[in-house]
């Protein structure tokens, strides 16, 4: 009679009584940066602003800043032997008007996803109180983008040496591709774009939604083909924030671009023609224009006194600009800045001991350039650094970066169902939501007294 198999006590007899272990840290994969959104709410004149006004029967922006634009009382020559006196003439002012815009992030999470993580023993952190704080970086990245922008909405431009790929990657989250951007970072994970073939255009492409930024090799992924509308995404389109306004469907598209915040690239321009904060730049000839240097080479040592040359022939070597103005560029020129310490960097024998070699590199960037406080974001146009004179510039709030009140200091909202189609018998999804926002813009006072440095040489990182 032959003998039965034994049946040791191996693992799968003892599954159902494991217990499941978690690290308790959880590492976040996700890109967080907003120094230049954070500089401007610490430095800049933070004002309490109405969005519009009706003095006088005209309807106005209520975010005025007025500045002197002209000077008068010029000096002339004369006998002093009874000759007569000419006229005499005296300041001019205007002044900016401009409107706050709004934006705003939102999170809808479900009845399940709340309720199976509210407590210790059912999860390892409560879903809603961790994602309320993601959320409110997500929107501070969002705006960060739009800090750094030219005031259109606009958040890159694909560049020619971009590759554009839609439909290429097989389905999923990398179905689409745009690799190669200028600032990646300048996007959020599932944030919806609109797509110009110029950034003046009235006929957009179409709109996409991000699913995954990527800011080490510059590239946003889509599991969306790219918008096609009048001609295929492609370099050289521009890459806008959605403003919501639909045309031709549900959500596919937007109208033309709208205004967006004004920000440094909207008043740091070296021109004079355009308009900025209601302003033509045409009718005050260089007193809107920011001065610039094209580099064209790579940083060096003597760019801040040439910096300081300009912003002395700006506005004389009295001016306030001249102690007050701060560098803000992107770490590639944290970098390149860098490189000149070490380039020059000389190892002193006399300190060296043991038989190692003496640790020359630092562990950060350098906290100044030209003895000027050196700000560096990682959402900043590459090749480019500007000089900032923050007590010249104001955010104008219509309301702070806060959460969203439905009414009656109701945070948070049930989400209706709203369905194509409706039956009649739908009411409410089984999921909340809440929306961080703010509605504010930028000013700079006095864009004379700023500059910016173009063209300069990218390392290899």
């Amino acid at each position: 009679m032959a003998i039965a198999s034994p049946n040791p006590l191996n693992e799968s007899a003892v599954e159902g009584i494991e217990l499941e272990q978690f690290a308790t840290e959880i590492p976040d994969a996700i890109f967080k940066g907003t120094t230049g959104y954070s500089l401007f709410k610490k430095k800049a004149h933070t004002v309490p602003i109405a969005n519009v006004t009706n003095a006088g029967g005209t309807s106005r922006p209520a975010f005025r800043i007025p500045f002197r634009v002209q000077g008068g009382s010029p000096i002339a020559q004369g006998t002093g032997n009874g000759d007569s006196f000419y006229r005499g003439s005296g300041s001019q002012y205007v002044d900016f008007a401009v409107s706050p815009v709004f934006v705003y992030n939102v999170c809808e999470i479900s009845w399940l996803a709340q309720h199976s993580t509210n407590t210790k023993e059912k999860g390892l952190f409560e879903v809603k109180a961790k994602e309320m704080k993601h959320s409110l970086d997500a929107a501070m990245q969002g705006i960060e983008g739009l800090i750094n922008s030219d005031g259109s909405g606009m958040l890159d431009q694909i560049p020619s040496t971009a590759t554009v790929n839609s439909g290429t990657g097989g389905a999923g989250p990398q179905f689409s591709s745009i690799v190669g951007l200028n600032i990646a970072a300048a996007f959020t994970d599932q944030q919806n774009v609109t797509v110009y073939p110029s950034e003046t255009s009235a006929s957009p492409r179409g709109s996409f939604t991000i699913s995954y930024v990527d800011p080490v090799s510059q590239t946003i992924f889509s599991a969306q083909a790219l918008p096609s509308t009048g001609g295929a995404t492609a370099t050289g389109d521009y890459l806008f924030i959605f403003n919501g306004t639909v045309v031709g469907g549900a959500g596919t598209t937007q109208a033309a671009p709208a205004a967006s915040i004004l920000g440094i690239k909207a008043w740091q321009v070296n021109s004079n023609t355009g308009v900025i904060g209601g302003l033509n730049r045409a009718t005050y000839p260089a007193r809107l224009s920011t001065p610039t240097i094209t580099l064209n080479a790579p940083i060096t040592p003597g760019l801040a006194p040439r910096a300081l040359t300009l912003l002395g022939r700006a506005l004389g070597p009295e001016s306030a600009a001249i102690n007050s103005m701060e560098w803000y560029t992107g770490p590639d020129q944290g970098y390149a800045a860098a490189n000149l310490q070490y380039n020059v960097q000389l190892e002193l024998r006399s300190k060296v001991t043991g038989e190692s070699t003496e640790d020359m590199a630092y562990k950060m960037f350098q906290d100044t350039f030209g003895q000027r406080k050196l700000n560096i974001s990682y959402t900043a146009t590459p090749g480019r650094m500007d000089g900032l004179v923050f007590d010249n510039w104001y955010m104008g709030e219509l309301s702070t970066l806060e959460l969203y009140d439905f009414g009656g200091g109701q945070l948070v909202m049930p989400v209706p169902d709203i369905p194509t189609s409706p039956t009649g018998n739908n009411s409410y999804l089984s999921s909340h939501m809440f929306v961080y926002s703010t509605c504010f813009n930028l000013v700079d006072s006095l864009p004379k007294s700023g500059i910016y440095v173009t063209a300069m040489t990218q390392p290899v990182i």
